[in-house]
């Protein structure tokens, strides 16, 4: 009799032998019988490998190269032993203790300015019932989207001292200027409310889940609205504040636009200045290994304020109000007063961070020199800054677009790959690769572009990229690696495994799930993530400042260059235009944002 099984005939599997179909036939996808199985490559999965290589390479080799600066020789190149000679330099320099203070001034106050704005802005929209709140999202998204160094620039052509539009006007009304927009309170001002429109992004998630009942509560006992927010809600919402709080003090110690264009004229040297004025060797050559000791230190500093960060997000939970039960979502009933106040405050915040910076540029462009509006100045106004600045943007412009298509491109593609390697697989050392993208965050972006000078001159002769547009389209690229990734990360982590299970019960290999599977699914964010990016690299300046040379301008270093040399009506018909860009790529993004389900 034959023999009784209890496995069927498709899935039996004799010792070390092949498992067969009924009939006798192979499975789906074996080999063809009396032929030796050989693995064969999948062609995406191989891409992904060495994409994750290279990215590996970019971000490791730079940090390299800045320790190997650091503790080389001062001018960073050639041989010579190591040594500690760069950070004696460094500590023994005039004015360091002052450039330390100014610089923890610079993000204190930053912070503080920031959360002032930020923090009543998103208690407007998502706990009261404004009419017409809608326009704060407009407001905070046109503020993130316009460029640091721009709006300096129109604050420039307001208040400086010599000739600045608001400051001749109060001038010739028979008083001394009014105010010097060179100087750290200016810097401070202007900073704080560049970071209140991302703060208010990150913000409103918080305080839109936090029960409204806390409030209401409070107005049954007779406590005023203004009180129970500042008592009651904001310690709620605490450990998401001092998240954002510690985040954008790190960004503000790094960010090159502000201190640069309105400390530099005055000499309010913080550390991104400092180490700028080292790579540019203002008083002879440049001083690499200067630059980079300051650049480590820095670098070493923000990641244990990082490492703060992260502690401080963790406690987010020890205060949690979201619950199993359904927490109240009416919104909180303004007074008449209340309205009053809140109307004045967003105009104040659209009057200060937009309409007036973006006035001026377009006054600036238009008028021969910097001057009050007046019916003499109204019949000056011309194109011809448009018309000289379009020789700029026959040489800027293609370099500029090409950035924003190739940046974008290969930040997401690192990402995605690194996200997918992450969240996805069981790969050995892949909480490593998510550990060293998320390091470069503590890595400002002057220190990081300095790293690559060092990296990019010490390899030119077997490797002659520095000086190129593919040079600088990869360090922008590596800069923002992080940023798209953490929106991957997430997003990655939404997708269940069942559907990668199921192209592989239907022979689809790893590597086309990956592409045609998981990267169809989280398009929208790949498309979000895309967009934010390109936002991103027009509004760089740090980097492209450090790296570009003749051949590699992009707009933002154009810009800076005529602001620096008086240039006034060129830089401001530049940065219209470079506004018309930014608002271009807005549009396309919305329009994007329709069609997709983030």
């Amino acid at each position: 009799m034959p023999e009784k099984t209890s496995a069927p005939a498709a899935t039996r599997t004799a010792a070390g032998g092949r498992s067969t179909a009924p009939g006798g036939a192979s499975p789906p996808g074996a080999p063809p019988p009396g032929r030796r199985s050989r693995r064969r490559i999948d062609p995406p999965l191989a891409v992904v490998g060495v994409l994750i290589v290279l990215l590996c390479v970019v971000l490791v080799i730079p940090l390299a190269g800045l320790v190997w600066a650091a503790f080389g020789p001062g001018e960073g190149f050639g041989g010579g032993d190591l040594s500690l000679d760069n950070f004696r330099t460094v500590l023994a320099s005039d004015g360091l203790a002052g450039t330390l203070l100014r610089t923890l001034a610079l993000g204190i106050g930053s912070v503080v300015v920031m959360l002032v704005v930020a923090v009543p802005l998103a208690w407007l929209y998502t706990r009261t019932d404004l009419r017409g709140k809608s326009v704060i999202l407009f407001l905070a998204a046109a503020k993130t989207a316009i460029p640091g160094f721009l709006v300096a620039l129109g604050y420039i052509f307001m208040f400086n001292p010599s000739n600045g539009i608001i400051n001749s006007w109060w001038a010739g009304s028979g008083g001394d200027p009014l105010t010097d927009v060179y100087s750290l309170k200016w810097i401070i001002l202007l900073q704080g409310l560049d970071f209140a429109g991302p703060a208010f992004f990150m913000l409103v998630p918080t305080l839109r889940v936090i029960d409204v009942n806390i409030e209401e509560a409070a107005a049954v006992h007779g406590i005023p609205r203004w009180r129970a927010a500042l008592q009651l809600l904001l310690p709620v919402a605490a450990p998401a504040i001092a998240g954002v709080s510690v985040f954008f003090f790190i960004v503000a110690v790094e960010v090159f636009d502000y201190a640069g264009m309105l400390g530099m004229p005055a000499r309010i040297t913080v550390l991104s200045t400092l180490i700028y004025q080292y790579t540019q060797g203002t008083t002879g050559a440049p001083e690499y290994g200067n630059a980079a000791a300051v650049g480590l230190g820095m670098a070493l500093g923000i990641g244990l304020i990082m490492f703060a960060y992260y502690r401080a997000t963790r406690r987010a939970g020890q205060l949690a109000t979201v619950t199993g039960k359904r927490a109240a979502r009416e919104p909180i009933a303004l007074s008449r007063a209340g309205r009053v106040g809140g109307y004045a405050f967003i105009g104040l915040y659209a009057l200060v961070g937009v309409v007036l910076p973006v006035l001026t540029l377009v006054w600036a462009s238009l008028v021969p020199y910097l001057q009050p509006p007046s019916l003499e100045a109204f019949g000056e106004l011309s194109l011809d800054a448009y018309r000289d600045a379009s020789y700029d943007l026959g040489e800027v412009l293609p370099t500029t677009l090409l950035m924003v298509a190739v940046v974008p491109t290969v930040a997401v593609a690192f990402a995605a790959c690194a996200a997918w390697l992450v969240t996805r697989t069981k790969v050995w050392g892949r909480r490593g690769l998510d550990a060293l993208i998320m390091m470069t965050l503590a890595v400002p972006s002057i220190v990081m572009a300095v790293s690559f000078v060092y990296v990019g001159l010490s390899s030119y002769q077997w490797l002659p990229l520095y000086g190129t547009v593919a040079f600088l389209a990869l360090v922008v690229a590596c800069r923002f690696v992080a940023t798209a990734y953490r929106t991957l990360h997430g997003t990655m982590l939404q997708v269940h495994g069942e559907l990668e299970e199921a192209a592989a019960v239907s022979g689809v290999r790893r590597g086309r799930a990956f592409v045609s599977v998981v990267l169809p699914v989280v398009r929208g964010s790949l498309a979000y993530a895309w967009f934010w990016t390109a936002l991103l690299t027009i509004r760089e300046l740090t980097i492209t400042l450090i790296l570009s040379s003749d051949g590699t301008d992009v707009m933002s270093t154009r810009i800076f260059g005529y602001s620096s040399a008086g240039e006034t009506s060129l830089s401001a018909a530049l940065g219209v235009v470079q506004l018309g860009l930014i608002t271009v790529l807005l549009v396309a993004f919305t329009r994007v944002a329709r069609r997709q389900s983030f």
